[in-house]
C-alpha cells in the first residue's frame, strides 16, 4: 500500500474498468471461441462475451493445432489446405450452446468461416441453422466462408440495417436476386460473391450498391449474367469457364464508375460480354485475361470514347492481333495519363530487326499497325517476362514514338529496367 493507503496504480485492473462498449470493440478482433475464453480474466469478463455485438465463428478455432496459437494462427489462410482435421463435435456444441446464451439483440457483424472438405448432410443442416439464427439479429456486416453446400437464408426484414454482405462458397437461389432490389437491401453498399453457385439467368439489381466484386462464380447451366447497379463506383469482374460458367455478361450504365478489373482466365472461349460501352465513365480500368480485350469488343460496333479514363492497365493481354483494339483505347481516352502493358502477348516484329536491322524500316513497319493519339499520355510503362520481348517492345515503340513524344516510357523485367525519357 502507498502512503495514502491506496492499491498501488500497478497493480490496478484498467481495462477491466473501460466501458462495455470498448471492451466489446477490442473482442470484436477475436473469433468467438477466444473471446469466450476471456471470462477467465476476471468476475468483470464473465459475462462480456454473452452481449457483445461482432461474433466470428471460426471452424479452424477447432483444429488440434489451433489451440494455444497466437498471431501466426491469427494470420492462417483459409485458401490453404490443413493437415489436421477439425474437430467438429467440439464444433459443433460450442456453437450451438453459443447462440443459446448469447442475448445481443441486434449484431454489428457476422462472421461464418466453414472450409472442412468434407461434410455431411447433418452438418450442413446445423450451418444452416446457426446461419438463420445469426441473421435474424439483423447484422450491418455479413461474412460467410463456406466449402459445403451452404445456402443463404432469406434475410426478410432482417437485412433492414445490412450495409456489407461477402459471400465464400455459399449457393444461392432465385430468391436471393428477388430480394436484392432497394425494398428489401435498403442500404446495401457492398456485395462480393466469391465461388458460389448462383441460379440460371442471375440478375444483380441494386440502386444502392457502390462496390461490387463477382469471382469465379458459376451456375447449374450457361446462361446470362445481368448487372444493373446505376450508383456503382467500384466493380470487380472475374470469369472463369469450366463448363458451367455465362455465355453473356451483360452490364447497365454506371455514371458514377471509379475503378472497374475484368478478369477473363485464359481458359474462358469467346465470351460476349458487350461491356465497354458501361465502362465509358470509368476512371481507373484493369483488364486481364488472354481473351478479355476480344471478349469486351465482341458484337460492339464503333469503340466509345472513356472521357474519364485516367489509367489504363492490361494484364496478360494478347495484343498480338489486337493491337487495333489497343489503339482504338488511346485513340478515345482524351484524358488517359498513364499506360501499363504486363506481361502482355506482344506482336511478332521484322525478322530483320532481330540481327539490328534498319531503324527506319522498322518504324515504318509498325505506323501502319499502331499509330496512336493520345494527347494527354504522359507514362508508360512496359512489364515483360522473356529476353526475347525486349526486340518486340523496342519494335513496337518506334512505331509510335512520334505520336508519343510527351510520354515517359519504362521497360521493365523484375528489378532491371530499360528508360527512354
Amino acid at each position: 500500500m502507498g502512503p495514502s493507503g491506496k492499491q498501488p496504480a500497478g497493480n490496478a485492473d484498467r481495462l477491466s474498468d473501460l466501458p462495455d462498449g470498448l471492451i466489446h470493440y477490442i473482442m470484436s478482433f477475436l473469433t468467438v471461441r477466444q473471446a469466450v475464453q476471456t471470462c477467465v480474466l476476471s468476475r468483470r469478463w464473465e459475462d462480456l462475451w454473452c452481449s457483445m455485438p461482432c461474433l466470428n465463428i471460426d471452424e479452424q478455432d477447432f483444429r488440434p493445432s489451433a489451440i494455444g496459437q497466437g498471431s501466426e494462427y491469427l494470420d492462417y489462410d483459409y485458401e490453404d489446405e490443413f493437415e489436421d482435421d477439425i474437430d467438429y463435435a467440439r464444433f459443433e456444441d460450442f456453437v450451438t450452446n453459443l447462440l443459446m446464451f448469447h442475448s445481443a439483440p441486434t449484431l454489428d457483424s457476422f462472421r461464418f468461416h466453414a472450409v472442412c472438405h468434407a461434410v455431411s448432410h447433418r452438418e450442413i443442416k446445423f450451418i444452416n441453422s446457426w446461419l438463420c439464427r445469426c441473421i435474424k439479429r439483423r447484422p450491418k456486416v455479413v461474412e460467410i466462408h463456406s466449402t459445403g453446400d451452404c445456402k443463404l437464408p432469406r434475410f426478410g426484414s432482417s437485412s433492414s440495417r445490412l450495409s456489407r454482405l461477402h459471400l465464400t462458397g455459399i449457393t444461392l437461389d432465385r430468391t436471393f436476386a428477388q430480394q436484392l432490389p432497394c425494398s428489401s437491401y435498403p442500404v446495401l453498399e457492398d456485395l462480393e460473391l466469391k465461388r458460389c453457385k448462383l441460379d440460371d439467368d442471375a440478375e444483380i439489381a441494386s440502386c444502392t450498391l457502390k462496390n461490387l466484386t463477382i469471382e469465379d462464380c458459376t451456375t447449374s447451366n450457361p446462361s446470362a449474367l445481368t448487372i444493373k447497379a446505376p450508383s456503382l463506383t467500384h466493380l470487380q469482374l472475374f470469369i472463369t469457364a469450366f463448363g458451367q460458367n455465362w455465355h453473356a455478361v451483360t452490364v447497365d450504365e454506371m455514371p458514377f464508375l471509379v475503378k472497374a478489373t475484368i478478369r477473363l482466365k485464359p481458359s474462358t472461349a469467346i465470351l460476349p460480354c458487350k461491356l465497354l460501352y458501361s465502362l465509358i465513365y470509368v476512371r481507373d480500368l484493369e483488364l486481364t485475361g488472354l481473351r478479355t480485350l476480344d471478349n469486351l469488343h465482341i458484337g460492339s460496333g464503333t469503340f466509345p470514347v472513356f472521357h474519364n479514363l485516367r489509367s489504363l492497365l492490361l494484364d496478360k493481354c494478347d495484343l498480338s492481333d489486337s493491337c487495333d483494339i489497343l489503339g482504338s483505347f488511346l485513340n478515345n481516352a482524351p484524358c488517359l495519363e498513364k499506360l501499363t502493358l504486363q506481361l502482355c502477348e506482344l506482336p511478332e516484329g521484322s525478322n530483320k530487326s532481330k540481327g539490328g536491322g534498319n531503324v527506319e524500316t522498322t518504324s515504318l513497319e509498325y505506323q501502319d499497325t499502331a499509330s496512336f493519339q493520345c494527347p494527354s499520355l504522359k507514362w508508360t510503362e512496359i512489364k515483360y517476362r522473356d529476353d526475347d520481348d525486349v526486340q518486340k517492345l523496342f519494335d513496337l515503340i518506334l512505331g509510335v514514338w512520334r505520336n508519343l513524344q510527351k510520354t515517359a516510357i519504362v521497360i521493365k523485367k523484375a528489378s532491371r529496367s530499360y528508360s527512354m525519357l
